[in-house]
């Protein structure tokens, strides 16, 4: 019989519920795109795709690992999740300088995706990766005293995963006489923004287990407040 402990089902639970909205999200975004054919809600759709994916690629590396004790599976998963979690990351900043900016957006998301690229490059070869205590695990392999590659997450994806937030938050205050209803939906998705972020970022850290259960509530905080932003205010209009 498996041994699995309350915080792993409260985990699948908030991911679970997470990855429904956002599926409900990518859903109700591909038919408004179909009418409207404006590229904002076909990119909402690819991020909120994506991101549902990331978790439960996530949530896979975690059971294979720390449950059923399959590591070739579960380092495959955390892989899969690695690198859809970080097109996830370029989808969202795409959709925030859609949003605010009209020049250079093919430049600024290149430099996102390059910066995603050295990431997940660098995770998927390095030759340190191993699995302990359930959780994949990454040792010094250029002696610098220091895990490298954890240490060139918070390099890399904590900035994407804020810079969207910080541009949404700008974009609020930039429109808000202009028009309060494209204000408060951009405040939203900002403060959405935070809650996916902060979840994402102490998933990258690795925390205590029972910590990390409760911060992954952000992810189902996040999900429905990017769907009222996205749909409840627009019935408004």
């Amino acid at each position: 019989m498996l041994d699995i402990e309350l915080t792993d089902m409260i985990s699948v639970l908030f991911v679970m519920l997470a990855v429904t909205v956002s599926i409900l999200v990518t859903v109700k975004s591909l038919k408004s795109y179909r009418e409207s054919k404006q590229a904002l809600t076909l990119i909402i759709a690819i991020a909120s795709f994506l991101i549902a994916l990331a978790m439960i690629f996530l949530t896979l590396e975690k059971a294979f690992l720390s449950i059923l004790g399959i590591e070739n599976l579960g380092l495959l998963f955390g892989a899969t999740a690695t690198v859809i979690s970080a097109c996830a990351m370029v989808s969202f900043d795409l959709f925030a300088f859609k949003m605010a900016f009209t020049k250079r957006i093919a430049i600024y998301t290149a430099i996102a995706s390059l910066v995603a690229a050295v990431y997940v490059i660098h995770w998927l070869i390095d030759p340190t990766k191993h699995v302990a205590a359930g959780e994949i695990q990454f040792l010094d392999p250029y002696g610098l005293g220091f895990q490298f590659t954890p240490f060139l997450s918070y390099l890399t994806m904590i900035p994407l995963a804020s810079l969207p937030i910080f541009i949404l938050f700008y974009y609020a205050k930039k429109v808000r006489k202009e028009s309060s209803i494209k204000s408060k939906r951009a405040a939203l998705l900002g403060l959405g923004g935070v809650m996916l972020a902060t979840a994402y970022i102490v998933e990258l850290v690795g925390i205590e287990e029972v910590i990390t259960t409760g911060f992954r509530s952000l992810f189902v905080v996040s999900a429905f407040l990017f769907y009222y932003a996205l749909f409840k205010l627009k019935e408004k209009e």
